[in-house]
């Protein structure tokens, strides 16, 4: 009995042995490919496609999320009637689309990566709101 223990035991150490040698070349393949896919340049039109593409679907998220009929707002969602201001040195981004204000907070860089926001902002501009008025401009007035 103890010798067919003892054999048992070698054989599934034996046995592991081999199958980590044999995914050993595997682990160093997919090491390798990885660090080609990480590092890979890309163009500025593939950045610039990327980032748009990222944009847009964002757009599409937050809306369909936040209103009740997203549908009339991105039938004609189009990238040029989109503008965005990116924070340097951040992946941090504003967007205006229509009456739309959002700030978008994502993981990795927007223009390298498809990806979605991690955080987001959504808010919209009253029509015939004044962004330059004093928001209590009308309180001052009434004090007086």
């Amino acid at each position: 009995m103890r010798k067919l223990i003892v054999l048992f035991l070698f054989s599934f150490i034996f046995t592991a042995s081999v199958s980590a040698q044999a995914s050993g070349g595997l682990a160093e393949e997919f090491t390798k490919l990885e660090d080609y896919l990480r590092n890979k340049k890309q163009s500025p039109e593939e950045k610039k496609k990327i980032f748009e593409s990222n944009i847009l679907n964002s757009i599409r998220i937050t809306l369909n999320r936040r209103l009740a009929d997203p549908k009339k707002e991105l039938k004609d969602l189009k990238i040029q009637d989109v503008q965005t201001e990116r924070l340097e040195g951040t992946n941090n981004l504003f967007v205006k689309y229509k009456n739309f204000y959002i700030s978008y907070s994502y993981a990795v860089d927007p223009e390298e990566y498809l990806t979605t926001p991690v955080e987001e902002k959504l808010l919209e501009k009253p029509a015939g709101a004044d962004l330059n008025a004093s928001p209590h401009q009308d309180e001052k007035a009434q004090a007086k």
